[in-house]
Parts: C-alpha cells; sequence; structure tokens
C-alpha cells in the first residue's frame, strides 16, 4: 500500500508547541503512540480557546470528538520539544475535520499526521447542531 505525501509544516496555518515529558516515553525510549493522539487533542483545545475564544467550560455549543486517525510517519522523543500544527480540511454545517500534524523542532517532515473531527452539539441535549457563526469564521480563515 502506497503512503500519500506527508504534509510540509507550510500547509499549517495555526501551531502550538509542547514539551515532552519523562514519562511520554516508553520502553523503547519513544514517545508512546497514545501519546500521540494526546497531542493532537491539545492541538485541537489550544487551537479552539486560542483562535476561536471556545469556553470549553460553559459555551452553550460545544465540539464532541468524533474521529480521529494518526499515521506514525518516525518516533519522537524525550526530551525533544514537539510543535502540534493544525489546518481546517473540511467544514460542514456542524462538523470540523482538522488536519493535524506532529513535528520535530528542526523538521519540515512530520513525525505523524493524521486528522481530528468534532461535531458540534448543544450543551443541554448533546445534540447536533449548526456551528456559531463567529467560530464558522475562524474555521474559514485557517483553511
Amino acid at each position: 500500500m502506497t503512503r500519500p505525501e506527508p504534509p510540509r509544516r507550510g500547509d499549517y496555518k495555526f501551531f502550538c508547541n509542547i514539551q515532552t515529558r519523562w514519562s511520554d516515553n516508553d520502553m523503547f525510549g519513544h514517545v508512546n503512540n497514545v501519546e500521540y493522539y494526546r497531542f493532537f487533542e491539545l492541538a485541537v483545545v489550544e487551537f479552539l480557546m486560542r483562535a476561536g475564544e471556545v469556553d470549553l467550560m460553559s459555551d452553550p455549543v460545544v465540539p464532541f470528538a468524533a474521529e480521529s486517525l494518526c499515521r506514525f510517519r518516525r518516533p519522537l522523543s524525550w526530551p525533544h520539544p514537539v510543535t502540534a500544527a493544525l489546518r481546517v480540511e473540511q467544514l460542514g454545517t456542524s462538523s470540523v475535520r482538522y488536519g493535524i500534524a506532529l513535528f520535530e523542532e528542526d523538521s519540515d517532515e512530520p513525525a505523524a499526521e493524521g486528522h481530528w473531527v468534532h461535531v458540534f452539539v448543544t450543551r443541554a441535549d448533546q445534540r447536533p447542531t449548526p456551528i456559531p457563526d463567529a467560530l464558522r469564521a475562524m474555521f474559514e480563515r485557517h483553511r
């Protein structure tokens, strides 16, 4: 099976820095695969809070994770920092798909890349609802 070409750092519009921890490493001295998903989640949360000004604890419309995927390309390891990069790949009525990549400090090629899908729901009944206009506009700017 042929892997798609990996994205490059310049393909993304939002970035956050993550300091790896000793406890992130597995017995092989690499960041354990479950941590990559935590890094993805951190990138999405930082994006929503910083770029979208979303209050995840009290806004009436909130995102629920519906899908995630990670393609591991090469190992990361402590104590090296990681840059998480994010872009909006697809925007629907009530959902958004973020493309996410994890880069070592000086690398243009990702150590891992994938996506995360959020469906927006009303906090009160947890049913899908259209993405609020201000948030939709912010998503459009990050496509």
